[in-house]
């Protein structure tokens, strides 16, 4: 993948990622040190430039944005809400979570003497 495609960013590696087939996992996007933008540039970005976010996360596994301006729940839902996916909704899952705003929840409001087992996200529903 080219790192010009997102322009203010570049691909980075961490001597944690492994190497699977020439692809590294996870893929980690992050500013370039010499640019300053905002939350709505980033944002505006995600959208432009979507087909190769999707792209590198196919041939990669997974993404990992790393660096962004994202301070607060309200960033995130902006950030989420910027890749234009389908709302699935959080429907029969065992843990209590709260709407925060948004697409955004809490992870789990389980008290804290409770075990979470190994699990996968949402593979119950």
């Amino acid at each position: 993948m080219s790192v010009e495609n997102l322009g203010f960013t570049e691909l980075i590696k961490l001597t944690y990622q492994k190497n699977y087939n020439g692809n590294n996992f996870p893929s980690i996007i992050t500013p370039k040190t010499s640019n300053r933008f905002n939350l709505s540039t980033f944002c505006e970005t995600i959208t432009n430039k979507k087909q190769w976010l999707e792209s590198l996360l196919h041939s990669s596994g997974a993404l990992l944005l790393r660096g962004f301006p994202v301070k607060t729940a309200s960033d995130f839902n902006q950030v989420v809400e910027a890749f234009g996916y389908e709302e699935l909704p959080y429907v029969g899952g065992a843990a209590p979570r709260t709407n925060v705003i948004g697409r955004v929840f809490t992870a789990n409001e389980s008290p804290p003497d409770q075990i979470i087992p190994f699990h996968h996200e949402m593979a119950q529903v």
